[in-house]
């Protein structure tokens, strides 16, 4: 009796044994932080209230390269947006060193831009940044890289 004893302990601590044995190692993960996709802005301001968003640094958010075509316009919040002819308005995110003199914007390559200009933007869709929201449309940007006036 003794012995069956010892059998059936010695038949469960085996069992234990196995389900404890060594796993193969999950795939190791960076120890890093996720990096933070970031696209450093401020905004400069004219003397009569309009906004304008600028780079401020170098952005490693994702970008999707495009063109937007529309009229230049201040938003109710004097932030400066393009509307498009389907009625799309986009807050624009300048290059960095764009300024105001007066009321009309000076981009870094001296190229001028007015309200109610009707323009050709080169650039990229950027991903909404809750900083700016300072401008309702800060869920929709566009980071300007050349802006043409058409006639």
């Amino acid at each position: 009796m003794h012995r069956a004893a010892f059998g059936g302990v010695t038949a469960i601590a085996l069992s234990l044994a196995a389900c404890s044995a060594p796993r193969a190692e999950p795939e190791a993960t960076s120890a890093a932080p996720p990096s933070q996709q970031e696209m450093p802005t401020a905004v400069v301001q004219s003397a009569g209230g309009k906004k304008a968003v600028v780079h401020a640094g170098v952005s490693s958010a994702p970008e999707e390269s495009g063109q937007l075509i529309g009229s230049l316009a201040a938003d109710g919040a004097g932030c400066i947006v393009v509307r498009t002819r389907d009625g799309e308005t986009t807050t624009l995110v300048f290059p960095e060193g764009t300024i105001f003199k007066g009321e009309s914007l000076a981009l870094p390559d001296g190229s001028p831009l007015s309200a109610g200009n009707n323009v050709a933007l080169d650039g990229a869709r950027v991903p909404a940044d809750e900083k700016l929201s300072v401008c309702p449309n800060y869920f929709r940007l566009f980071s300007v890289v050349r802006a043409t006036v058409n006639p």
